[in-house]
């Protein structure tokens, strides 16, 4: 996998953590990202799984393997849960049930819940993914827009969310000291 430069690179390291995700009605996207906005690590789950999928978040080590379309398990610290310092979903289709239910589902958390436009995010999913996957050299010649990726996105469109997320919750917090 190639991995592209600052923001948009894959990273590790960082124990601080968001999760932006995408809820739809057959699928949710997720994306663990430092407070940078770096993804750690994305992935998307059948939606009727979320019980399933905060389940294996709490545990010491997460089984995720699964679910993981980018990054790598190894670079996420064992139970994520407690590294969370903000949740934060896209305010689609589905998100005020799916937001309602993140809520009651993690208020031991100790973390924030924030909804986020998630207008376009589609887009730069698309683009988040030639960042990634360079596309060969003739493929290059091919505008952006009509490329067409090898998978769904809905766990870069999470990370889209993410995005846009943690610079608000970086704002507020920056605010607050």
């Amino acid at each position: 996998m190639a991995l592209a430069s600052g923001q948009m690179a894959i990273h590790s390291g960082e124990k601080d953590l968001a999760l932006g995700l995408d809820p739809g009605r057959d699928k949710t996207g997720f994306a663990f990202v430092n407070l940078d906005g770096g993804l750690v690590v994305s992935g998307i789950f059948s939606s009727r799984e979320r019980e399933n999928f905060f389940a294996e978040i709490e545990r010491e080590i997460p089984n995720l393997s699964s679910w993981i379309q980018e990054g790598n398990l190894n670079f996420l610290p064992e139970s994520p849960s407690h590294h969370l310092r903000v949740i934060i979903i896209g305010n689609g289709t589905t998100s005020r049930e799916f937001s309602s239910w993140v809520e009651n589902r993690v208020s031991g958390y100790g973390c924030d819940i924030m909804l986020v436009d998630e207008r376009n995010t589609t887009l730069e999913a698309r683009s988040l993914y030639w960042k990634i996957h360079r596309p060969g050299l003739l493929s290059r010649l091919i505008p952006e827009g009509l490329r067409v990726p090898k998978r769904v996105l809905d766990d870069l469109a999470a990370w889209a969310v993410a995005l846009r997320g943690v610079k608000n919750y970086r704002d507020i917090r920056q605010n607050k000291l």
